[in-house]
């Protein structure tokens, strides 16, 4: 009987271990690194991202427009709701002044009184010129007179005493002639400055009654609203937002914050992050000095240190997100890698 020999499964310690295939030791190494570089890209956009790489927030925005009352008054009635879209010249409010309307009274009234005091110097000038073919007329007469009896002293026939009596007329016509010119040159001064006076009052009575408008606000722009600070019965005074109307094409309000190493130049593209969607902007214009952060951003934004604000344009062809929606801007391929951080974080 012959024994089988058997191959021993035990291996000793200096024995060489048998060798994984050369792709699957490669592919370890690649994930490793890949790991090592993404940690590293990682730190690097926590720590160090911000002062390299273009990096800022924003807010879709438009020109606001404030719809305030010029004079103190009471709103009797709001007749639109925020986010409502309005043409312009839409009414958008009522406000009932009595102080208004009593200087617009009283502007009537001194214009009815201009009226008054016109008529009656024209009157006046009317009659001054009806007597100025009589006065010509006597002194015409006295003038002839006063030479007759000239030629008579001459001649022997009249007395001096009566040629007296012709040079007193004679001044009393002339004189009375010269009043009565100076009369009408003074009422065609008074007529002419009551025509001025008139014109004015008249000019501001048309536009207090144009700026009252029987007491309605109108929209100065096509909008949408976005605020609506005044209340039914409230009272308003000169200058008190009734409300607030954004117009216009929205574009990005963006601030970015000091201290980057990075410049910001208008005419430069940005990439505008707005959830999962992705636009294209330019940079329009850019303060020269720090600015405080505007009303707009006060909603949204809390940031703790003064920062530089930009416009930029969203390129026409997008589709624009809504209003006040807020916006992550970023520039070049970092801005993405960033991006992916943030999303991998978050999920």
């Amino acid at each position: 009987m012959r024994l089988r020999k058997r191959t021993s499964t035990v291996r000793l310690i200096n024995e060489p271990r048998a060798q994984n295939p050369k792709g699957r030791r490669n592919l370890g190494r690649w994930i490793y690194i890949s790991l090592l570089l993404i940690v590293g890209l990682w730190v690097f956009d926590v720590f160090f991202g911000e002062f390299f790489f273009l990096r800022g927030d924003g807010l879709i925005a438009a020109r606001p427009y404030e719809i305030s009352s010029e004079y103190i008054g009471t709103v009797q009635n709001i007749t639109v709701q925020e986010g409502q879209r309005v043409a312009k010249g839409d009414v958008v409010a009522n406000v009932h002044s009595k102080q208004f309307e009593q200087e617009i009274a009283e502007i009537r009234y001194d214009v009815e009184r201009q009226q008054a005091e016109r008529e009656r110097l024209t009157s006046q000038l009317q009659a001054k010129r009806e007597l100025v073919d009589l006065a010509t007329l006597q002194v015409a007469a006295a003038t002839k007179f006063r030479k007759r009896l000239e030629t008579g002293l001459e001649k022997g026939i009249s007395t001096g005493a009566s040629l007296n009596t012709a040079y007193e007329r004679e001044y009393d016509a002339r004189a009375a002639s010269g009043n009565l010119h100076a009369d009408i040159l003074t009422l065609q001064a008074e007529l002419k400055a009551n025509y001025q006076q008139l014109n004015r009052r008249q000019l501001l009575l048309k536009k207090f009654i144009k700026n009252y408008d029987d007491g309605r606000l109108r929209a100065p722009a096509s909008g949408i609203v976005t605020d609506v600070d005044g209340v039914a019965s409230g009272v308003v005074r000169p200058g008190d937002p009734v409300m607030s109307i954004a117009a216009g094409r929205p574009y990005v309000l963006a601030y970015f914050e000091n201290g980057s190493l990075y410049d910001v130049i208008p005419g430069e593209h940005v990439s505008l992050h707005y959830g999962t969607r992705t636009l294209s902007g330019t940079v329009k214009t850019l303060l020269p000095l720090s600015e405080k952060l505007p009303p707009e951003f006060q909603r949204s934004f809390q940031p703790t240190d003064r920062a530089q604000i930009a416009e930029i344009d969203i390129d026409p062809k997008a589709t624009l997100p809504p209003l006040f929606a807020k916006i992550d801007i970023g520039g070049g391929l970092f801005s993405y890698v960033h991006r992916l951080f943030e999303w991998a974080i978050t999920t």
